[in-house]
């Protein structure tokens, strides 16, 4: 068995240890000639650092997320951020580490929401976030740039001018996105990253390609970490749910129920024999199960409850 097969979980803890503290600490500080020791014990411990060097040229965001103010949290995100090393080093393909860091990062994020909460954030620069339902971000601003990393979910931003002129940047696992004084959502899961723009204009990143795309106001388009899906226009009242809306006009109630079990506390789904039936309206995503009792007003369904958390829209 060679060196590389005896990277057992705990020198793999270990050197994810060693790089979370490290980043914290000062020139001076003690830890490294203790890091050098540790180095010098055993050639496995040298191997899962080169380990931890090579991921932070591989994957570009992974050190922005270990910054010492996050460090400087409770105990527990402190191993949010060593577990999280620890899932990126045993993941083989780029994009599944970067699904399951985000996980464990979104943990401890700074901002998060349950399913049902939305929230609204000012930054220290005077940019505005709209988290919506289940989701997680970080913030950091440094004097270089200001960048928001989303986890998981969706956010609105409504960027401010800045004073020192520091890019807008943010990070999904899938690529960043760079504002160009706009206004404009980002939602991501574990298939792509969304990007709609309501003002001005945005620069798209795949984390993998070798190429941008700009999006202007009115489009949106899908990303990968190696692709760009084709621009298309936004749908009419897309930012509704900033203002705890679901506008829809015409829609199918495959995808109406779709896109409300975003909202809705427990399981939702749609029976086939009345996918195709079409609804339109304005309706209020903070009681999902009155939007549900009252489809029965407007198109013959009904809303049976297998449980208290489980609904299935079905035939009335």
């Amino acid at each position: 068995m060679n060196n590389a097969m005896k990277l057992d979980a705990d020198i793999l803890e270990a050197a994810a240890t060693w790089y979370v503290d490290l980043k914290s600490a000062a020139a001076d500080d003690p830890l490294h000639d203790a890091h050098k020791q540790w180095l010098e014990a055993d050639s496995r411990h040298v191997l899962a650092w080169r380990r931890i060097q090579q991921l932070q040229k591989r994957f570009r965001g992974l050190p922005r997320d270990i910054r010492p103010e996050t460090l400087e949290k409770a105990r527990r995100s402190r191993r949010e951020m060593i577990k999280a090393l620890m899932v990126v080093m045993t993941v083989g393909g780029a994009g599944a580490a970067w699904q399951q860091k985000s996980r464990v990062l979104s943990l401890a994020a700074d901002y998060r929401t349950a399913v049902g909460q939305r929230r609204d954030i000012t930054l220290a620069d005077g940019s505005q976030l709209h988290l919506n339902t289940d989701s997680a971000l970080d913030v950091r601003f440094s004097p270089e740039k200001r960048e928001v990393f989303l986890y998981r979910g969706e956010v609105m931003v409504s960027t401010a001018n800045d004073q020192h002129q520091r890019p807008f940047i943010v990070t999904s696992p899938h690529g960043e996105v760079q504002a160009l004084g706009t206004r404009f959502s980002v939602s991501s899961d574990q298939r792509r990253t969304r990007v709609k723009v309501f003002e001005h204009a945005v620069s798209l990143s795949a984390a993998d390609a070798n190429d941008s795309l700009s999006l202007q106001a009115g489009r949106q388009a899908d990303f990968t970490e190696q692709q760009y899906s084709a621009v298309t226009a936004i749908p009419a009242n897309a930012d509704a749910w900033v203002q705890g809306l679901l506008i829809v006009s015409d829609w199918r109630l495959a995808d109406f129920v779709d896109e409300l079990k975003r909202y809705h506390k427990g399981a939702l789904s749609c029976d086939e024999k009345v996918a195709d039936y079409r609804i339109s309206g304005a309706f209020h995503l903070n009681d999902t199960r009155a939007v549900l009792e009252n489809l029965s007003s407007t198109l013959p369904v009904k809303v049976r409850y297998l449980t208290r958390f489980w609904a299935r829209v079905e035939a009335g």
